[in-house]
């Protein structure tokens, strides 16, 4: 008998997307949004079909840099986006005043971006940009359960005080399964005026450094440039050609943007994560799990409840009934399994990892 687990489980809208790419840091400051709006601005200029989601709902300042030539629209239960630079942009900034704080708790923020995710008409986009708040909470955890997110792109200063930041962000990517294609350091260099000396009034080589701690690739090093500030203030592209031709920091987005384009197809060169391909029932109190790399493993959910990792369970040993049986088995993101079971502790999330060791008889 089957289980309702591992269908095509992309939401609505997002499954008529090639790449969902997250754009985060774990901290405000670096200038996540502006590498954001400029990747984005990139990849239309090369011809792609993109999408750039305002995931910042405390914050956001997409609208400012790509003011829309059309508004976001209802339609029916679908909601059309904006329109920008030939960039579809849905934002928070759409739905308040200039200027009035979002005075929101993080379980209407939770609900506010899962509406986003699914009810956005995005049509089919080769790219979707998310530019992920500055956090690694509740907030940030929803989406990176809920948006079948592709990678993400990492983004900080050279600094160790962003860094420190940055590094907790990877380790919730990494934690829920999304892998990190590459870092870009922004405000890496200033070159001021006609000088052809680079300054680092933030430090060298933060990026690079991250970069090899993960064993992943420098996408690129964005220079300290007024052009960017001034024209993103003012809803100006830095990519007019008789612009850009003057601009370092056009020139590395370019090249950073490259850089991913070519980094996002190694990703399935990497050694794949455990992931349950298939699961179903042997009898009412026993599931099979079929694995992405040819393992199968038969459970007891019994077995499973033993080790539920929720703070109750950990602190004190469960009660377990050998007949305990499941109602329904939920997937949470591309990393982890809930199980509605029929009587004991249902609060628990299941980690591939911790089910593949508990199936191998390595979990003690």
């Amino acid at each position: 008998m089957p289980l309702p687990v591992l269908q095509n489980n992309k939401i609505g809208p997002i499954s008529q997307i090639k790449n969902v790419i997250a754009v985060a840091a774990g901290k405000g400051g670096v200038g996540k949004s502006t590498v954001a709006v400029n990747l984005a601005l990139c990849l239309s200029e090369l011809g792609y079909k993109v999408g750039l989601l305002d995931a910042d709902l405390y914050g956001p300042s997409i609208r400012k840099m790509l003011p829309e030539v059309k508004l976001p629209v209802q339609q029916n239960e679908r909601l059309e986006p904006a329109l920008s630079f030939g960039i579809k942009v849905i934002s928070m900034a759409f739905f308040r005043k200039e200027g009035q704080p979002a005075a929101v708790r993080a379980p209407i923020a939770n609900k506010i971006l899962t509406q986003f995710i699914r009810t956005v008409a995005w049509g089919e986009l080769d790219y979707l940009i998310i530019d992920f708040p500055p956090g690694t909470g509740d907030i940030q955890l929803t989406l990176a359960q809920n948006a079948q997110i592709t990678a993400a792109v990492m983004v900080t200063t050279p600094q160790e005080v962003a860094l420190m930041d940055v590094r907790k962000a990877a380790a919730l990517f990494q934690q829920v399964g999304v892998p990190i294609v590459g870092v870009i350091e922004n405000m890496s260099w200033y070159a001021p005026g006609v000088q052809t000396v680079k300054t680092y009034p933030f430090g060298k080589g933060g990026g690079a450094r991250f970069a090899e701690e993960n064993g992943i690739p420098l996408l690129g090093e964005i220079p300290i440039d007024e052009a960017v500030s001034y024209r993103a203030d003012r809803g100006f592209s830095i990519f007019v050609e008789e612009i850009a031709e003057q601009l370092p920091a056009a020139a590395a987005f370019r090249q950073a943007t490259q850089n991913l384009l070519a980094a996002l197809p190694k990703l399935s060169e990497r050694p794949p994560s455990k992931k349950v391909e298939k699961m179903y029932l042997a009898d009412p109190a026993t599931c099979c799990i079929e694995w992405n790399n040819g393992r199968k493993h038969t459970l007891k959910f019994s077995q499973i409840q033993k080790y539920c990792p929720c703070a109750q369970c950990t602190e004190k040993t469960p009660s377990i009934t050998n007949d305990v049986g499941v109602h329904k088995v939920e997937s949470i993101g591309k990393y982890a399994l809930h199980f509605d079971f029929t009587q004991g502790c249902s609060h628990g999330i299941y980690e591939f990892e911790m089910l593949y060791q508990l199936g191998e008889g390595k979990k003690e």
